[in-house]
Parts: structure tokens; C-alpha cells; sequence
């Protein structure tokens, strides 16, 4: 007989409906099911009455804006009909006047005026010839010379007899320049039908507006009366749209001859959604629209949303929490076991793996844990050490007074209190003595019912032998660098000093030959003693120098100060190296916008400080170049002095040795200048000491600009002032 073992695709579809099997049945799954649907019936119902709400609310809206609109309409075909007959009234008194009577002008004033104060939202009653010209009107002061004859409401009646009640453009009244009004109008003919004028009767829009300013649907409603082009005659609130073309669902239904509609528009001023009512008047070429704020006219739902939807997101959040709590609470004691156990092997494996030796003491001072680390330090087994005394790690001699080993004060309200680095000495289980830093923190572990809250104390310990031992070599070191600076400077100042009197003594005589005070000598023997003489000279420079570095470094250098020119400092040094400079193919300039004013620092260090800037620009440019000085006062009020030449500058990888003691960029036994590389150190050290700078800009092919600049302090303000 043989087993037939199941294929693959028959396995795939086994194992999701064995997963769902076990799903349906368990009672975690049962549970959730059923809060959710319990949670989906009740948002279902609250939704559902929400929703019945808000369209009880659109339909009173809508309702409320069409009872406005038809208000309205009737006010105003009301009014256009009572202002139709007084045309009728107006023409009819006309025509039973003589012609040379009602063309007189001011004829009917008094008839006129009786027939306007029946209408208060009337401002006047024109009566036109049939040349244009005002022959008659309603006001009190008697008619101008006024022609009409331009106007669209004449030529409209003077040119079409198909034209009824006219309504134009609203325009302000000549004869009350303040009010706006709106002119309607009609032809006035003769009983046989011919043109004998117009009759304009021009509407208050300000008393017609405080009529329409008692009706709409809100506090942010709004009520239009306007003409059948879309022109607006009246708007309550004034200057709420320009158009009925602002909205374009109103115009669209207008133009298709629809007479009257409710529509949902979104406003093109404030974007809000607004439901509109209009309605076009069959007997004039009028539209009133009436509005209402959907905003406003579901604020009321909205705040019982929101109040429904707090009380449904509370309902959900509390079936919710009671079904995880539900849920989650037969595998909550499994998973805090698990937890513990992940943890307590983290905590073992990270103790075990720390270079670092860890020891944990309760509050008696017995060891508690002891990890490898320990076990390698102290030379004790963890078997050996647990339950011991900590007394078993500290010196004898020390043990009456351990507060070293102990933790640093713990905080308000923090369970671990840290203790910093501290430095003690330690005992091997061989009985050697070693350093180590210790820090020790007080850990709690909060208290059971009613016993005493559980307190251990961890130690961090390393040793420290081999960093004291680093500590003492470069103690030793540095004192030895100190003490042979120190006898490097005095060798120095003490041969400076030695070296200084046969050089004056070389110099001296070496003039003395020259000028030929002893005898006349031949062109050879007055070379020699010249070259005597400037090789002396150059001699007694670099002592000088390396005297001047030796004070610096050893603190003793003294500044001089005294009031200078820097303008004749700087001729002089120019002055002086013009020869060389020349002879080199050089081309010395000055470049100083302004007078530099006088200055307080040391004449001689200032002076040395220029000659080497211009000593180094001379050597480094070759033949051709040119070498600038530049003097300016700076933002702050110091002053720059700038040597720039175009010589052969500074490798970038030098800069950063640039202004170090007896460095050269060109180092190589073959190199083609001269120097000891002290002049930058010594000039810089020089600025430092007034209290300034010294710095370099360069480029290699291109130039180097060496600038150095003093403080606002060493200038003596009142020269300034005075320039």
C-alpha cells in the first residue's frame, strides 16, 4: 500500500484556512469583531441623524431665501408699478396743457413736485424737450439751460418707439450731487403719437437701500437689485459684487430666460458657498437676488457635529480600550516574563562583555555582582568575591576611611544618582597596590508593600596605571623642554651679547679704512674694507635678530613707545632700499588716499617691522615687478599698512609654517635666497606686542601681500580730526 503524500498546492491552500480556522474561534478575535461592529453601528446612526439634520438646515435656508426673494419682488414691481402710473399721470397733465405751456421752463414745477411727494425714494422728475433740453422738473430751484440730448435714456426713446420703461446706469444727481440715483424712464408722446420729449424719474438708491437693508437671511446675507444686463442698481451690503457676471450661475440661468431659480454659488469675494435666490420681474427688466452664507446657516449643525463626533470618537476610544484591555490581559503575565528574562540576559551578557570591571554592593557593603572584568583587575573568582565585603578591594591602610567608594549625593526624585570620575587606590588579591577611577552610582529600586525601598550601589572601576605613568613622562618631558628653552635663550642673549662687540669693533675700523684716515688705499684695498664692512653689517643683523627673537620668546622684549609719523617712517625705509630696489629692475610706489595720522608705539620695532616686509618684497620679486605700499584706516579705526609685490609667493602648503622661527619656504642646499627666516616670527611677534596683527595673502606665480595692522588705540584721534 502506498501513502500518498499531499502535493504543494494542495499544502498552500491548507495553511491560510487552518489560520483562519484558529482566527474565528479564538475569543480575541470574537472580541474585536464585535467592537468593531458595535463601534460601526453607533458612528453609522450618529452619521445618519447628522446628515438629516444638515438637510432640515439647507431646506430652511433655502426656503428662507426664496420667501426674500419673493418679497422682493413684490416691493419692487410694487414700486415700479406705482412709478409706471405716475409716468402715466405725468404725461397725461402734460398733454392737457397748451404746448406753449408744458414746453415753458418752471410751467409745472408746483405739479410736479405734488406728484413726487407721494414718493419718497423719488429724488427728482426730469421732463426733456424733444430737442434734449430740460423744459420742467421737480425740484425747487428753477430749471437751467440743461441739455439732455447725449443721454441713453432720450436717444433710446427719440430713435425707438418700442421702447417701455427704460432703466439706465446708476449716476449721481446734478441736482443732489450726494445721492446716487437711478434713472427710469419713458416717451412722452403727442395724443396723434408723435415725439414730444422724454419723462425721466430718477430713484434714490440711499432711501431705496435703507428699505432693502431691513430683509436678509443672516448677518451675512445680502439682497441686489439689479438690471437685466446684469448691472447692479443696489446691493445691501454696498459694493458686495460688481456684476451679476461675478456669478456666473445667476447670469447663466438669466440669459437662458429662466425667470426664477435657487442655486449653490461660491462667492468671489470671500469664497464662501452661498445659496442664492433670484428672480426677474415680468413688467421691468429687473433681477433681485437674495443670499445666504452656507457658513452661517449651517453653524449651528456644525457645532452639533462636532459635538456628536466628540461623543462618537469618545464612545469609539472607549469600546476600544475595553476590548485591548480585554484582549491584552491573559497574555500580559507571559509577555512581562519574556521581557524580564530578555532583559536579565541583556543586562548579564553587557556586564560580562565591558572592558570596564563592574561591581554592585547592597546597602551593607557585601558584593553583590562581580563581572569578568572585576575577576581579571582584583585576581578574585565571582564565587569568591559575592557575598564579601567591599572592605575586600580597598587597601588596609585606608579602610577605617573609605568615602571614596562611596556615591555622590543622589538628586530630589531620581531614582539613579551619578557620581563623577573619582581617583582611589585599589588592592589585588596578591596585595598590590594600584590607581584606578571609580564612579559610583546609587541606584533604587523602589520598595515592596511596606518594607524599606531597595537600594544597590554600581561601581565602574578602571585602572589607571599606565595614564599616571603616561602623566609623569610628560610632566618630565616638559620640564625638560622648559629647562633647556630657557638655557637656549640665555646661550642665545649671552652670545648676542659676545658676538655685538668685535662686530662694532669689525664695523668701526672697516669705516675707518674706508674713509682713509690712516692713508691713502689703492681701489682693491677700499673694496676689500667696504665688503668687510657689509658682510659686518649683515652679521651684526642676524644677531641682532636672533637677540631680538630671544628676548621675545623669554618675555623680556620692552616696547619704547613714543609718537611717530608712520608717513616718514615709511618714506624712510623706502628711501633706504630704493637703490637695491632699482638695481633689481623693481618700481617702488606709494598708495595712501589720505594723510595717516600720527601714532603712539615703539619707533624701532615699527620701523624694523616695515624694512623686513620691504626686504622680503625686494628679495622675492624678480626683475620687472613691482612692489606697493598701501595705508588705509579700517572700519574699526585701525590702521593697515599692505606691502604687496609680484614676485614668485608662497606654496599653500607653507603657509600654515609661515611666520614659525628659522623656516624658509625653500629649504634645499642649492637655494637662491639668503636669510635666517626670522624677520616674518619677529615681525609678527612685534605687531602682537602692540596689540595688532600681521597677515599674508599669496598666490604662487601670482604676488603675496603681507599686511600688518595696529589697533584704534594707537591712533592719536585728534589728528584725525583735524585731516
Amino acid at each position: 500500500m502506498v501513502a500518498r503524500v499531499p502535493t504543494h498546492s494542495t499544502m498552500d491552500v491548507q495553511q491560510p484556512v487552518s489560520r483562519l480556522r484558529r482566527l474565528f474561534r479564538s475569543v480575541r478575535f470574537l472580541m474585536v469583531a464585535s467592537g468593531v461592529i458595535f463601534v460601526l453601528a453607533v458612528n453609522g446612526l450618529i452619521a445618519y441623524s447628522l446628515l438629516l439634520q444638515r438637510n432640515a438646515a439647507l431646506g430652511r435656508v433655502e426656503m428662507d431665501v426664496e420667501k426674500l426673494a419673493l418679497m422682493l419682488e413684490d416691493r419692487a414691481a410694487h414700486t415700479l408699478f406705482g412709478v409706471d402710473r405716475l409716468f402715466t399721470d405725468i404725461a397725461h397733465q402734460l398733454n392737457r396743457l397748451p404746448a406753449a405751456v408744458n414746453t415753458a421752463p418752471g410751467a409745472i414745477n408746483e405739479t410736479l413736485r405734488m406728484l413726487r411727494a407721494g414718493f419718497p425714494q423719488i429724488a427728482n422728475i426730469l421732463v426733456l424737450g424733444p430737442d434734449g433740453q430740460l423744459l420742467n422738473h421737480s425740484g425747487r430751484e428753477e430749471a437751467a439751460s440743461v441739455a439732455f440730448a447725449d443721454r441713453s435714456y432720450f436717444t433710446l426713446h427719440r430713435d425707438r418707439t418700442d421702447i417701455g420703461l427704460y432703466i439706465g446706469q446708476p449716476i449721481v444727481n446734478q441736482f443732489s450731487p450726494d445721492a446716487p440715483v437711478v434713472p427710469l424712464s419713458r416717451r412722452w408722446g403727442r395724443r396723434d403719437g408723435t415725439f414730444n420729449g422724454v419723462i425721466v424719474i430718477l430713484i434714490d438708491l440711499q432711501v431705496l437701500g435703507m428699505r432693502l437693508a431691513e430683509h436678509s437671511v443672516g448677518t451675512r446675507g445680502t439682497v441686489t437689485l439689479a438690471a437685466a444686463d446684469g448691472m447692479i442698481l443696489l446691493s445691501t451690503p454696498p459694493n458686495r459684487i460688481r456684476s451679476l457676471v461675478d456669478w456666473p450661475e445667476v447670469q447663466s440661468d438669466l440669459r437662458a430666460g429662466v425667470l426664477r431659480n435657487t442655486v449653490t454659488l461660491t462667492d468671489p469675494i470671500d469664497g464662501d458657498r452661498r445659496v442664492t435666490a433670484f428672480r426677474r420681474l415680468s413688467e421691468a427688466p429687473l433681477v433681485v437676488v437674495a443670499s445666504a452664507s452656507l457658513t452661517e446657516a449651517l453653524a449651528g449643525w456644525w457645532r452639533t457635529a462636532m459635538l456628536h463626533g466628540a461623543l462618537a470618537l469618545a464612545a469609539t476610544l472607549a469600546i476600544m480600550l475595553m476590548t485591548w484591555h480585554m484582549t491584552e490581559q491573559h497574555t500580559r503575565h507571559e509577555q512581562d516574563r519574556d521581557r524580564l528574562d530578555r532583559l536579565s540576559r541583556r543586562v548579564r551578557g553587557i556586564l560580562d562583555s565591558m572592558v570596564d570591571a563592574v561591581v554592585t554592593i547592597d546597602v551593607h557593603g557585601r558584593i553583590e555582582t562581580f563581572n569578568p572584568a572585576a575577576e581579571s583587575l582584583f585576581g578574585y573568582r565571582r564565587e569568591e568575591a559575592i557575598g564579601q565585603s567591599v572592605r575586600l578591594l580597598i587597601p588596609s591602610a585606608v579602610r577605617h576611611d573609605h568615602g571614596g567608594w562611596s556615591p555622590a549625593p543622589q538628586a530630589a526624585g531620581d531614582p539613579r544618582a551619578g557620581g563623577t570620575d573619582r581617583e582611589v587606590m585599589a588592592q589585588r588579591r596578591d596585595g598590590s597596590f594600584f590607581p584606578m577611577t571609580l564612579a559610583v552610582s546609587e541606584l533604587r529600586l523602589g520598595s515592596h508593600g511596606a518594607e524599606e525601598e531597595e537600594r544597590v550601589f554600581v561601581g565602574v572601576i578602571r585602572d589607571i596605571t599606565r595614564r599616571k605613568q603616561h602623566e609623569a613622562e610628560l610632566l618630565a618631558s616638559r620640564s625638560q623642554a622648559e629647562m633647556a628653552n630657557r638655557a637656549k635663550s640665555e646661550f642665545l642673549s649671552n652670545m648676542s651679547h659676545e658676538l655685538r662687540t668685535p662686530l662694532n669693533a669689525i664695523i668701526g675700523f672697516s669705516e675707518i679704512l674706508d674713509s682713509e684716515f690712516f692713508g691713502k688705499l689703492n681701489e682693491r684695498q677700499k673694496s676689500c674694507a667696504r665688503d668687510i664692512h657689509d658682510s659686518g653689517q649683515h652679521l651684526l643683523a642676524i644677531v641682532n635678530a636672533v637677540l631680538d627673537m630671544a628676548k621675545i620668546e623669554s618675555g623680556r622684549y620692552e616696547l619704547n613707545e613714543e609718537r611717530i609719523d608712520p608717513n616718514q617712517i615709511i618714506d624712510q625705509c623706502l628711501m633706504a632700499l630704493r637703490d637695491r630696489a632699482e638695481e633689481n629692475g623693481l618700481v617702488l610706489t606709494v598708495a595712501s588716499p589720505r594723510p595717516v595720522p600720527p601714532m603712539w608705539v615703539d619707533r624701532r620695532a615699527f620701523r624694523q617691522v616695515i624694512n623686513n616686509l620691504l626686504s622680503n618684497a625686494v628679495k622675492f620679486t624678480p626683475s620687472g615687478g613691482r612692489i606697493t605700499v598701501s595705508v588705509r584706516i579700517e572700519e574699526d579705526g585701525g590702521l593697515a599698512i599692505a606691502v604687496s609685490d609680484t614676485g614668485i609667493g608662497i606654496p599653500e602648503d607653507f603657509m600654515a609654517h609661515l611666520f614659525q622661527p628659522f623656516r624658509q619656504a625653500d629649504t634645499s642646499i642649492s637655494r637662491r635666497y639668503d636669510g635666517t627666516g626670522l624677520g616674518l616670527s619677529i615681525s609678527k611677534n612685534l605687531m602682537e606686542l602692540h596689540g595688532g596683527s600681521l597677515g599674508c595673502e599669496s598666490t604662487v606665480g601670482v604676488g603675496t601681500t603681507m599686511t600688518m595692522r595696529l589697533p584704534a588705540v594707537r591712533i592719536i584721534r585728534k589728528d584725525i580730526m583735524a585731516a
